[in-house]
């Protein structure tokens, strides 16, 4: 995914104004198949624990295919609602469901959520906060639109836990300083408890799974710093320094001793009952 020299957030707060809308779809759709985030996704599902009838919030949609997922597990009689701030990435989950799913689809911002309290008993929320200047009025919106004793589960992952094992530490170091403000929250994933504790829910239980490769073209396929075909013009990696990284990266790589990691978190949380 390419992502322009400007913060993330007002990079996907315009996904509709933005050229780069069909490549960030066609990332979404690739990233989806990769097998570390069908686990990662395994996980928020078995803390989800989604049944028949229930209603599910899929907060941050992107191209629905969690959504269509879940509104299978939720089948006879539940349904999942859908949103996404983007116009452009709504009409592209639509279409992609067959219409049998008990899906729908809707414009909506995760900060200020257009359904009344309590009118759902899951929500979820996946690599959305780390694009916010607010994170925890969406974990607020998520509370609110969820009834008591049902469940609020976020996915994130955390820039600044980000590792790589290259023969130049200090080029390494100065490419994560850029990595870590492309972020409003770069650190968003070891906050995630502490928010949602906050936010008023309970039980709050935190998985960390860390995604590792040894590979360059796997590690391209899921994060841009490492994908050498994104132009030089993104500003992803700092000019001055974008040939000795790629340089660094394909001699590991052909040594067969490049390793790459970073941290994936799931948190999950019971809506409390309301005081009497």
């Amino acid at each position: 995914m390419t992502i322009p020299p400007e913060s993330s957030e007002r990079v996907f707060a315009r996904i509709d104004q933005s050229p780069l809308a069909p490549q960030l779809f066609r990332y979404l759709e690739s990233v989806a198949t990769l097998p570390e985030i069908r686990a990662w996704r395994a996980i928020a599902l078995g803390l989800l624990s989604p049944a028949p009838g229930m209603r599910i919030l899929d907060a941050g949609c992107g191209m629905g295919e969690v959504a269509r997922e879940l509104a299978a597990l939720v089948s006879p009689g539940g349904e999942v609602t859908a949103v996404d701030l983007s116009q452009q990435l709504i009409d592209a989950a639509r279409s992609r469901d067959d219409g049998i799913a008990a899906v729908t689809y809707e414009v909506a911002d995760v900060t200020d959520l257009p359904f009344a309290a309590n009118s759902f008993d899951r929500a979820r929320c996946e690599r959305v906060l780390q694009h916010l200047s607010d994170p925890d009025a969406a974990i607020g919106e998520l509370v609110r639109v969820t009834a008591p004793d049902g469940v609020v589960c976020v996915l994130d992952t955390e820039w600044r836990s980000a590792a790589v094992d290259v023969d130049d530490p200090a080029m390494v170091d100065a490419v994560f300083e850029k990595m870590n403000t492309l972020s409003p929250q770069p650190t968003i994933g070891r906050t995630l408890r502490r928010r949602m504790v906050r936010a008023g829910l309970v039980d709050v239980d935190v998985r960390v799974q860390p995604f590792t490769y040894t590979s360059l073209s796997d590690a391209a396929a899921l994060y841009p710093q490492f994908n050498e075909q994104i132009p030089a013009e993104a500003e992803i990696i700092p000019a001055d320094l974008r040939d000795r990284w790629f340089a660094a990266l394909r001699r590991a790589d052909a040594e067969g001793t490049l390793w790459v990691t970073m941290l994936g978190y799931v948190a999950a949380g019971i809506v409390a009952e309301a005081a009497a």
